[in-house]
């Protein structure tokens, strides 16, 4: 029992640093995504929480019921041969972006830190992650897992902290319950939907830790009811600090270094090591797959890597984010939408058929 706990507890937090991430943290996604929309951005946020619940439990079962050990056997039985391909050249291409929003987020932040100029931060972030990506470390996955609590625990406490200090009381949200827009449904699908792309990348490798069916289900539930938390306590800071919010780069670490900034200086810490992970771990997944496709030398694609994403970083942190995401947004809305209906379709299909598909994971569609 206690290490079916563990299990659990670790693949919800695996999944949950696949989303919190540096832009979820730093509340430039809450805040274009969700907080934009008023009171309606409190009801997408719950959209996005059932809805990352529903996918995580979905893919985990698969991965779970079927023996998947890697993205490749998740996405050619699903998608077939030529669809799947499509969607993983497109997620590698998706990896090489967030390599380059999160170098853009963590020179913003060594700046602010620093006092350097942006663009000198944003090269020596890319060649600190360039060399990390070179070391092959063994050890991102559990700094990720490590890093995930901690992280979760720093923005609702923070979060928390700049409510209690905000001399409006919190309660003045309901003035706003008239001003619901309809666009919040949508941009809370698009936010769960490239989102997905990462995550179901990294549930696909999570088989080691799934030795029941249960801890599948709960994992991914649990990894839902956090993301959710979260991201209502960072909403709810920005709300109540819109619009001038929406006018930072970095919104809860402009919020928060207004009210202290020693308790400012701190979450910027925080804040730069969760960039400099996701940084590294993106640049790492990109290197790696483009130089097992291209037989090259990996230390040489991170070098290449480094090369053409600094320039590309230098357009800014908000700026990526809202150019890239929504773009990647409409794939991962395709592909979650086929995960649903084929995992509902899975779970009336009940447990026969699921070990029949078993035979037929390792010959994709359409392939040889």
């Amino acid at each position: 029992m206690r290490d079916e706990l563990r299990n659990t507890l670790r693949v919800a937090g695996i999944y949950a640093a696949s989303i919190i991430g540096a832009g979820f943290a730093s509340g430039q996604e809450i805040m274009q995504f969700f907080s934009a929309y008023k009171t309606g951005g409190f009801w997408g946020i719950l959209l996005a929480g059932i809805l990352f619940s529903a996918v995580g439990c979905i893919v985990l079962d698969k991965v779970y019921s079927e023996r998947i050990r890697n993205y490749e056997e998740f996405i050619f039985p699903v998608f077939g041969w030529r669809l799947g391909w499509i969607i993983e050249t497109a997620a590698t291409v998706f990896v090489f972006c967030m390599y380059s929003i999160m170098t853009a987020g963590s020179g913003q932040i060594l700046a602010q830190l620093t006092g350097i100029k942006f663009k000198s931060a944003v090269l020596i972030m890319g060649i600190i992650c360039t060399f990390l990506i070179m070391t092959n470390i063994k050890g991102i996955s559990v700094f990720s897992s490590v890093l995930t609590p901690v992280l979760t625990a720093g923005i609702i406490l923070t979060g928390l902290y700049i409510i209690i200090m905000k001399e409006s009381p919190v309660f003045s949200i309901t003035v706003y319950i008239s001003r619901i827009t309809k666009n919040w449904f949508f941009s809370s699908l698009l936010y769960v939907s490239y989102n997905s792309i990462l995550s179901v990348m990294m549930l696909c490798s999570m088989l080691p830790y799934l030795k029941t069916r249960r801890t599948a289900f709960a994992a991914g539930i649990l990894g839902g009811v956090v993301l959710t938390v979260a991201a209502i306590v960072i909403n709810t800071v920005i709300f109540l600090f819109y619009p001038s919010a929406a006018d930072r780069e970095i919104p809860l670490l402009d919020i928060l270094h207004s009210i202290s900034s020693s308790a400012g200086w701190l979450y910027s810490v925080l804040l730069w090591l969760a960039m400099l992970v996701s940084a590294v771990t993106s640049g790492f997944c990109f290197s790696d797959r483009a130089g097992n496709l291209f037989r090259v030398d990996k230390r040489i694609v991170a070098m290449l890597l480094c090369a053409c994403a600094v320039p590309l970083s230098t357009l800014g942190f908000s700026r990526l984010i809202s150019l890239i995401y929504p773009a990647f947004g409409w794939l991962g809305l395709f592909m979650i939408i086929v995960i649903l209906v084929t995992g509902l379709q899975g779970l009336l299909s009940g447990p026969v058929s699921r070990e029949g598909r078993r035979a037929d994971r390792r010959f994709p569609v359409g392939r040889g």
